[in-house]
């Protein structure tokens, strides 16, 4: 692969401008225009200027993800300061090197996180619903309590204005990456108004996952020269292109009791699919025919086994029904609100292929897995603003979540109705119980200081697992386990005069372990993940240091500095010495010492003229693993984050240039440029936008319009295309 000379990019970077096809951050002329009077909710709970919150806090406007060609949730949020998407196929999202996990994602307030490894599938969010969201970066437990670590994404969807209003958008790109979307939003009188929606996303995707294997010696059935991997490995083959199929409806009905009151039901439908097709050989028989199954000497004279089963891939189909009931009342600052996640099936199949088998049409038997969960969360608030010198906010929450995982053998490894036996079971469940409070003190005329503590009872219960595997049959239960943790947390605001704030904060933090590290066992090759229902949740101290300055009026500067200290760390073991399971080695998720991290983040917004907007945001984040007593560097965080860009609006035309450099995710001395690697790169996104009519906007994009070739672990999609219509009436 190509190779990134770092040092090079990165001052290309300093010059470069803004996104496209994605991205957006705090600065383009609509977000200078409004930067310093945005009011945002989600890090105080209550209205306040952006500028006055105590925290790093970014918004992305629904004119933003407009004038930036958004696709997707995660093409929004690239862009901000210390967020990370992965650019392979599945493009998760990292916050301060926190993955989805350890950040609470909100929908109009009702958590996204699953029950099953507490990650969020921002697919199931559709873009052109989407009215605001802010990103709050740091410790939010006091307030919010588990995933919050990281920080909060908070998704706020569009709501009815007077008469109808519809929005529709279509889009083609590379890869038959396509996009249909329909919203409807009405106000019927002055009690009822109504929303629907739909948005359907697919592609056939591309070849990002390849066949590996170890070679040993020997001599093969076939003969091969393939390309080689650093550790000694040869790549064989792949899986095929990534074809995969969003569907997302959406619903809601208001009842609006006055001007201050009102009750919300909303309802969403998500399902996906994901899988591979396609599969390929780089292995050929004298006839030159693939070769998929069977022994292969190498061109340096050793010998690999190839296996039929890693060409299938898998099928995985995940569905969710989402209920929310929200009342607000706005005179008397008190909210309440009721949602229901139901997970029903997130599953896969795979082929278990004879070895001898030469084929990939073989249908013979496989094995299926679903892990259906539910979400139960009850949430309840109410403030008194301006009580002498003090806003107070008090509130209580209770959440039940619920993982069932079911494994079967199938008949026919394609149909998951061919279901033959049913042989093991997980299942598990956890409560929790919250109380919260924060006074917001104004102490003097520039300092106002902020102080909450949040107050968890933390219960898991119901682990059991079965299985009726002949050589070891097994049943456990395992037994209950309660938890009480305080998240206090404290934060300062001094205003030094109408353009500067400087802000500092302590704030604590709990995550409990993802459910599947507690409940679920998983069987490997040479060893056994065995479930460990004794783990801990994990604690951190968050600290931050902040300012935020307007330079002059066309120009904005902020800088925060943070470290967060984590306790209880959990992280996989090695396969532990004198433990078995069926006749093989055992690795478990553990609590070990503690994780550090540390980071800067700064971001400079300037206003040239009337039609250029410019911005550049930077991140250094690094952070050190202490493992059994032993200090290692976690390479899974991106050390250098860099985007800088440019809009330019006159008329009916919008356009954007935006640059990206990530550094490379791995220790210094391994190999880059090859599959596997998470290497640094440097990519350059563009997008046009022009306004045909008064209500339709034509809109191209590319990104990574250089077509640089990396691997972040998969493969890349290199330069990809994307052309649209929105129309809205």
């Amino acid at each position: 692969m190509k190779k990134l000379a770092s040092k090079g990019l990165l001052m290309s970077a300093l010059i470069c401008g803004n996104v496209l096809w994605g991205g957006t951050t705090v600065l383009a002329n609509e977000v200078q225009e409004y930067e310093l009077d945005e009011m945002v909710v989600t890090a105080t709970r209550t209205m306040k200027q952006i500028q006055e919150v105590p925290s790093s806090v970014s918004v992305v406007t629904a004119k933003e993800l407009e004038n930036h060609n958004v696709i997707s949730v995660q093409d929004a949020l690239q862009y901000l300061p210390g967020v990370y998407m992965d650019q392979s196929s599945q493009g998760a999202i990292s916050l301060r090197g926190f993955g989805s996990t350890n950040i609470l994602v909100l929908v109009d307030g009702v958590q996204q996180n699953d029950t099953y490894e507490g990650s969020v599938n921002f697919n199931s969010i559709p873009v052109e619903n989407i009215e605001r969201i802010e990103v709050v970066r740091g410790a939010g437990s006091s307030i919010y309590g588990g995933h919050a670590v990281g920080g909060v994404i908070n998704i706020t969807t569009k709501d009815a204005k007077a008469g109808t209003h519809i929005d529709a958008a279509v889009s083609y790109g590379s890869y038959k990456t396509w996009k249909k979307s329909m919203n409807v939003n009405a106000k019927v009188n002055d009690k009822w108004s109504f929303g629907l929606g739909f948005e359907n996303r697919k592609a056939d995707g591309f070849d990002g996952y390849y066949n590996t294997a170890k070679a040993s010696s020997g001599k093969g059935q076939y003969t091969a020269n393939l390309p080689t991997l650093s550790d000694g490995s040869y790549v064989y083959g792949g899986r095929g292109t990534s074809d995969w199929d969003h569907k997302t409806y959406t619903a809601n009905l208001k009842y609006n009791f006055d001007d201050s009151k009102s009750l919300k039901y909303s309802y969403t439908k998500y399902k996906t699919y994901f899988g591979y097709k396609n599969p390929y050989s780089f292995v050929k028989d004298e006839n030159g025919n693939p070769v998929y199954s069977g022994t292969v000497t190498t061109q340096h004279g050793n010998v690999i086994t190839l296996k039929a089963s890693n060409f299938y891939g898998y099928n995985n189909i995940n569905e969710r029904d989402t209920h929310a009931l929200v009342y607000k009342d706005e005179d008397n600052k008190f909210n309440a609100s009721f949602s229901y996640l139901n997970d029903k099936k997130s599953g896969f199949t795979s082929a278990s292929v004879p070895k001898t088998y030469p084929g990939l049409d073989w249908d013979g038997a496989g094995g299926y897995s679903s892990h259906p969960g539910k979400i139960y969360n009850f949430n309840m608030e109410k403030a008194w603003e301006n009580v002498g010198k003090h806003t107070i906010v008090v509130g209580a929450n209770f959440k039940q979540e619920e993982m069932v995982q079911d494994r079967y053998t199938l008949k026919h490894w394609k149909d998951e109705n061919s279901k033959d036996q049913y042989y093991a079971h997980d299942k598990g469940k956890v409560q929790n119980f919250a109380l919260f409070v924060q006074d917001e003190y104004k102490m003097s005329d520039p300092v106002t200081m902020y102080l909450g503590a949040r107050l968890d009872y933390y219960k898991k219960c119901e682990g059991v697992f079965w299985n009726t595997t002949t050589s070891n049959p097994l049943d456990t239960t395992s037994p209950s386990e309660t938890h009480i943790e305080l998240s206090p947390k404290v934060a300062f605001d001094y205003k030094a005069d109408d353009k500067t704030h400087y802000f500092v904060s302590y704030g604590h933090s709990f995550n409990p372990p993802a459910m599947y590290k507690m409940y679920r066992y998983s069987e490997y090759t040479r060893y056994w993940y065995v479930p460990n229902p004794d783990l801990k949740p994990e604690t951190s101290d968050t600290f931050e240091l902040g300012m935020k300055k307007e330079l002059d009026k066309d120009t904005n500067f902020n800088v925060t500095l943070y470290h967060v200290k984590t306790d209880d760390k959990i992280a996989a073991s090695g396969i532990l010495p004198g433990e078995t399971y069926m006749g093989k080695g055992v690795k478990k998720y553990m609590n070990f010492d503690s994780e550090k991290r540390n980071g800067v983040e700064f971001e400079l917004t300037h206003k040239i003229s009337d039609k250029f907007d410019t911005y550049i945001n930077y991140a250094w984040q690094q952070g050190k693993l202490k493992l059994g007593g032993k200090e290692s560097t976690n390479f899974d965080i991106p050390k250098h984050l860099l985007h800088a860009g440019i809009e330019y609006n006159y008329d009916k035309w919008n356009a954007l240039l935006d640059c990206q450099y990530v550094s490379a995710r791995q220790a210094p001395d391994d190999e880059t440029g090859e599959y596997g690697a998470e290497d640094a790169y440097f990519i350059i996104n563009t997008a046009v936008n022009y306004k045909i009519a008064k209500n339709a906007t034509l809109q191209f994009g590319v990104t990574n319009l250089l077509d640089r070739e990396f691997y972040s672990g998969d493969a890349t999609g290199g330069r990809t295309y994307n052309v649209g219509l929105r129309y809205s009436f």
